[in-house]
């Protein structure tokens, strides 16, 4: 236990004051996020929740959504079924590829939805199709039951092939009926007893990409080192916190995904494809970790003080940039939702105060499962699929 030296160590020592917190060991795959805005209910609220479990989580001990957004598991899992073979079926042919071509546009643009019966009612008033409209939908179904041939059917009408945009099972108004329910948790470090240590973490103690002071600032800015190395005491409380599971929509197969990680360089996956298993699973894989749960709170209230003494220029850029919010939430002002204040006494020591209302849902940290574990269950289906779809490969 001591006083922080750099960001590095209050950055550590304030994931483990929050994952003790809340209730979590120091092995458990728990993961902070930053920043940590109230999410807005209404028509996007499912939206910008389904967009954290959306993220695939980098192996760092924080997750910090402006800089690793790029990692999508909607996209990835696209490019996944495309780099699968399904077997052999007559659908194509039995409509044509004039048809094929169409309802595929059709699907890319939510003209259809999958499945043999809508494909059907919508074939019916299409010059292209409407010949084979009955013929092509009992084609459709036999060639549906082949898992992967049903998964790349099943995504077609999602972002960034088709129109729309990821889902996940339950939303938002769910979400905050259950947080309503859930216990509060609260949490206090005084000034020098910062736990620094993250080698035993399940990342091994890397973390990365986390700001400093304020949002968007360096971590190794003068201000930002200087707030870090002094005595910083810290108390949270949450009125409550919920660890809110959502499960992939109609755009995900887990049968599909899990015959093609139990698959290592054999069928489904085409030779041909340059998205291969390494590149997907493997240790520089894109889909190597999940995010199986959120931790969500609300009715925060982060008290943060620093015994540094701030000239008046360096208060004057604090508070300019308080705005953007402060470590460690970042969570800046957002109406009556949420606030962030800073103030400094008589001898410059500062004091910073975070607070969310209590339908100001905040996303503060996830629960990682590595793919191994994530999609392992799948392993005993995905023999079985094989064998029945891959018999000669």
């Amino acid at each position: 236990m001591a006083n922080t030296k750099n960001f590095v160590d209050l950055q550590a020592g304030f994931y483990n004051a929050l994952a003790q917190g809340l209730g979590y060991s120091p092995t458990d795959p728990f993961q902070l996020i930053q920043p940590s805005p109230p999410l807005t209910g209404g028509a996007e609220g499912d939206q910008l929740l389904w967009n954290y479990f959306n993220g695939l989580p980098p192996a760092s001990l924080t997750q910090n959504t402006t800089i690793s957004g790029g990692n999508q598991y909607l996209a990835n899992y696209q490019a996944v079924m495309s780099a699968l073979q399904a077997a052999p079926n007559n659908f194509k042919s039995t409509i044509g590829e004039a048809c094929f071509n169409t309802y595929q546009t059709a699907l890319q643009n939510g003209d259809v939805e999958p499945g043999p019966a809508a494909f059907r009612n919508w074939a019916l008033y299409n010059g292209t199709c409407s010949a084979v409209a009955v013929s092509g939908a009992s084609a459709l179904a036999a060639a549906m039951l082949d898992p992967i041939f049903a998964a790349q059917i099943n995504v077609l009408p999602f972002k960034p092939a088709g129109t729309e945009s990821v889902t996940f099972v339950p939303g938002y108004k769910k979400m905050l009926a259950l947080l309503k329910k859930a216990p509060g948790r609260s949490f206090s470090v005084a000034a020098g007893d910062w736990s620094t240590d993250v080698s035993k973490t399940w990342t091994g103690g890397s973390d990365s990409g986390f700001f400093g002071l304020w949002g968007g600032s360096s971590s190794e800015s003068t201000l930002s080192e200087k707030f870090a190395s002094s005595a910083v005491s810290l108390s949270a409380s949450f009125a409550h916190v919920l660890p809110f599971n959502a499960t992939p929509g109609d755009w995900y197969s887990s049968s599909a995904l899990g015959l093609a990680y139990n698959s290592p360089n054999a069928a489904p996956w085409n030779p041909e494809s340059p998205i291969t298993w390494d590149k997907t699973f493997g240790p520089q894989g894109n889909m190597q970790r999940f995010a199986v749960n959120l931790l969500i709170a609300d009715e925060m209230e982060v008290m943060v003080t620093s015994s540094a003494s701030y000239s008046t220029l360096e208060q004057t850029e604090i508070k300019q940039n308080s705005s953007k919010g402060l470590w460690p939430f970042y969570s800046g002002s957002s109406g009556s939702s949420s606030s962030t204040s800073v103030s400094f006494d008589a001898s410059g020591e500062m004091q910073v105060k975070i607070t969310s209302g209590p339908n100001a849902p905040v996303v503060i940290g996830c629960n990682v499962l590595a793919a191994s574990m994530y999609l392992g269950h799948e392993a005993a289906a995905a023999k079985v699929l094989a064998r029945t779809f891959y018999p000669d490969r």
